[in-house]
C-alpha cells in the first residue's frame, strides 16, 4: 500500500482559491482528493485518516459537486477525533433505500399484470437489455431498425414487436446515426417528419439530467422503446472495470425503465477486451451485467448474416436467435461537397424460412468445399470456386463464397491450411464419409425423380436438393 502523502492543508486551499473554486471528488477508499478546475486543469492529492475525514466533512462527502474556495476548509492541527465522522458508504455503491415492508402471498399477486413484449420472446416492457457486439457486427444498424419497426408498428422476421414511441440517445456518433437514418428512409420508404422517434445528440449525467429527461418524454407523451448509443458514452465514471462505478452507472440506465410508457430500454455495449464470438459479455465489471435483465448478443452467422441471440444472462425463456443482413447503401441526400455518394451502413431482417434456406444452403457448400479438399488440398480459394461452378454476378469465380465455406470449416476442426496446402483432419475426415454419403443419396433421389418424370411423360427436368447452383 502506498503510504499517504502529508499534505499541507492550507496550501491545499490556496491551490483552490487560486483556480476560483472547482469540482472536488472524494476516494476515501483510494485515499485521494481530486480537483477538477474551470479550464480542465486536475490535481490529485493523497491525504491520511485524519485530513481525509476534514476534506469529506468540508464537501458535505459529495462527490462531482462544485465547492467554493471559502467552503473547503480542514486543519491538520486538530485530531480527527474532534472532527465529525462521515456515514459509512457501501462497498457497492447502493444507494438509500425505503423499507418496502412485508406482503403476504396474495397481496403479492393480486392484482399484478405481466409486463408485455416490446419484441416477442426477446424483450420486454420496462426492463433493461444490454446490446453486445463487436465493432462492424451491426449494433447501431440492428438497433436502429427495431426503432423504425416500433415506430411502424411492423413485426421483424416472425417476431411481433411493440407499437410506440421511441427515444434514441445518439450518444457515440450522432452524425453516423443520422446518415444511417437517413439511407433508411430512403431504403424503407418512410417520411422522417411522420416517424414517432426522437433522438438526443450528445452525451451528458443520466442521474444528474434525469427529471428533464422524463419532463420531454412526458411532454412527447411517453415512450415505448428507448435506446442508449452507448453505454461508453454515457458512462460518467472513472474506471469502466469498477464494479462500484459500473453498478451505480448500470442502476442509472435502468432508471429510464420507469419513464412513461414503461419503456424496454436496449443499451449497445462494447464487449469485455479480447472478445471472441462465445465471450461477449459487455464491458466492465460484473456488477453492470448483475443489474441488467438480460445481454442480447450480435455475432456473424453463416452467408455473412448477422445473428441475434444472448450470453450470460437472460430473463425468460430462451429463443431462437433473429437473422439480419448489413447492407452497404447510399441516399439521394446522402452527398458530399463534391457530388460524390457518401455510403453507410442498415440492417434488414431476414425471414425464418430464408434462414433455414441459407443453413441448408450453407451446410451443401461446405460439404462440397470439404470433399474437393479431400480430393486435393493445393487448390486455391479461386480454383475451388472455378471446379465447383461458383460465380459472382459478373461472372467472375466466386472466391467469398468459398472463403464463407472453409472459415466454418476451420471453426468446426474439420480443416487445416498450413502454408498454401489444405488438410482434412481426424473428425474432418468422419465427416467427409457422412458428405460422400448425402451426396449419393440426393444423386440417388434425383435419378429416381427423372425415371418418374420419364415415365408419365412430363418435360420438366427435376433439380434435386443439392444440385449445384449460381449466386
Amino acid at each position: 500500500m502506498i503510504a499517504p502523502l502529508q499534505i499541507d492543508i492550507d496550501a491545499a486551499t490556496e491551490l483552490v482559491t487560486k483556480r476560483g473554486g472547482g469540482t472536488i471528488r472524494i476516494d476515501p477508499e483510494g485515499g485521494v482528493c481530486v480537483f477538477n478546475y474551470p479550464g480542465g486543469a486536475i490535481k490529485k492529492l493523497r491525504f491520511n485518516t485524519r485530513w481525509r475525514n476534514g476534506i469529506e466533512t468540508a464537501v458535505e462527502h459529495a462527490e462531482h459537486e462544485t465547492v467554493a474556495p471559502e467552503n473547503f476548509r480542514a486543519s491538520p492541527s486538530k485530531d480527527a477525533s474532534d472532527l465529525p465522522r462521515p456515514s459509512p458508504k457501501a462497498a457497492n455503491d447502493n444507494r438509500e433505500q425505503k423499507w418496502p415492508g412485508i406482503v403476504s402471498s396474495g397481496d403479492l399477486v393480486r392484482g399484478f399484470v405481466p409486463p408485455d413484449y416490446h419484441l416477442e420472446g426477446i424483450a420486454q416492457a420496462g426492463f433493461l437489455y444490454s446490446t453486445t457486439a463487436m465493432t462492424g457486427t451491426g449494433k447501431t444498424a440492428v438497433l436502429l431498425l427495431l426503432a423504425a419497426h416500433t415506430a411502424l408498428g411492423k413485426p421483424i422476421s416472425d417476431r411481433e414487436v411493440r407499437k410506440g414511441r421511441v427515444v434514441y440517445f445518439a450518444g457515440e456518433n450522432p452524425d453516423d446515426v443520422t446518415m444511417r437514418w437517413i439511407a433508411m428512409a430512403h431504403h424503407m420508404r418512410f417520411d422522417p417528419d411522420a416517424m414517432d422517434v426522437h433522438f438526443i445528440k450528445g452525451t451528458f449525467s443520466i442521474s444528474k439530467m434525469f427529471a428533464r429527461i422524463k419532463q420531454e418524454v412526458t411532454k412527447l407523451g411517453g415512450a415505448e422503446l428507448v435506446v442508449v448509443d452507448t453505454s461508453a458514452a454515457y458512462f460518467q465514471g472513472q474506471e469502466e472495470n469498477s464494479n462500484t462505478e459500473l453498478g451505480r452507472h448500470a442502476r442509472d440506465l435502468r432508471t429510464l425503465t420507469t419513464l412513461p410508457g414503461s419503456p424496454c430500454v436496449l443499451v449497445a455495449c462494447h464487449p469485455v477486451k479480447a472478445a471472441d464470438a462465445s465471450n461477449l459479455l459487455p464491458r466492465g465489471g460484473g456488477a453492470f451485467i448483475a443489474e441488467l435483465d438480460g445481454n442480447l448478443v450480435l455475432t456473424k452467422g453463416d452467408a455473412g448474416s448477422i445473428r441475434l441471440h444472448w450470453q450470460g444472462k437472460h430473463r425468460g425463456p430462451d429463443f431462437e436467435p433473429l437473422h439480419f443482413d448489413l447492407k452497404t447503401v447510399t441516399a439521394p441526400a446522402l452527398i458530399d461537397s463534391k457530388g460524390r455518394d457518401v455510403p453507410t451502413v442498415m440492417a434488414s431482417a431476414v425471414s425464418t424460412g430464408e434462414t433455414v434456406k441459407r443453413g441448408i444452403d450453407a451446410r451443401k457448400d461446405e460439404d462440397e468445399v470439404l470433399l474437393l479438399i479431400e480430393t486435393d488440398g493445393d487448390k486455391s480459394l479461386q480454383t475451388m470456386a472455378e471446379i465447383l461452378g461458383w460465380k459472382e454476378g459478373d461472372g467472375s469465380p466466386h472466391k467469398r463464397r468459398v472463403q464463407t465455406a472453409t472459415d466454418k470449416l476451420k471453426r468446426l476442426k474439420l480443416v487445416t491450411h498450413t502454408g498454401r496446402k489444405w488438410g482434412l483432419t481426424s473428425i474432418g475426415q468422419t465427416a467427409a464419409v457422412d458428405a460422400r454419403a448425402e451426396r449419393f443419396k440426393a444423386e440417388q433421389a434425383a435419378t429416381a425423380a427423372s425415371n418418374l418424370v420419364a415415365k408419365s411423360g412430363r418435360s420438366e427436368p427435376y433439380r434435386a436438393p443439392y444440385d449445384d447452383h449460381d449466386e
